[in-house]
């Protein structure tokens, strides 16, 4: 005859509670006896401890799943909205950057200034090369005209 195997009140218990949890079924004594769990729940300590434990981890489960019902789909959808907008805002202003700084860096050559532009930024490859990459540094060098001969659309 095989031993009879004892089964854990406790273990029972939690498994009825943890049951409760995930069918977000209210947890109280009397639906413990409900699901089944047919021992005295409330007299002992131990078993009293963990039905509370379960109710106070239930409460905190409800109140974050009410939290996150009320970011509906709708307002979830309004704060897209106005995330793209204002990437969209960023973006233009960050273009409007960009050619700025080229006209000027463009500007600053023709001036004969482009060498003292790079020494301010001496030891700061990083930055040149991340201007760049944003297409903010002028592409074609700039040559110099031998002194006296005007730029060619300044005869126009």
């Amino acid at each position: 005859m095989p031993p009879t195997e004892r089964i854990d009140p406790i273990a029972l218990m939690e498994e009825t509670l943890e049951a409760m949890i995930l069918d977000d079924e209210d947890i109280s004594a009397r639906g413990l006896v409900r699901r089944k769990h047919a021992t005295d729940v409330t007299r002992p300590l131990d078993r009293r401890a963990i039905l509370e434990r379960f109710q106070a981890r239930q409460a905190e489960l409800r109140q974050v799943m009410s939290k996150a019902d009320k970011t509906s789909k709708a307002n979830l959808s309004a704060r897209i909205a106005r995330k793209d907008e204002e990437i969209a805002a960023l973006t233009s202003q960050r273009d409007l950057l960009v050619a700025s700084h080229r006209a000027m860096i463009l500007a600053v050559g023709e001036m004969g200034g482009m060498k003292a532009w790079r020494q301010f930024f001496d030891g700061y490859q990083g930055v040149l090369d991340s201007l760049r990459d944003m297409g903010a540094m002028p592409t074609a060098d700039i040559a110099r005209l031998p002194p006296g001969r005007p730029p060619r659309d300044a005869a126009d």
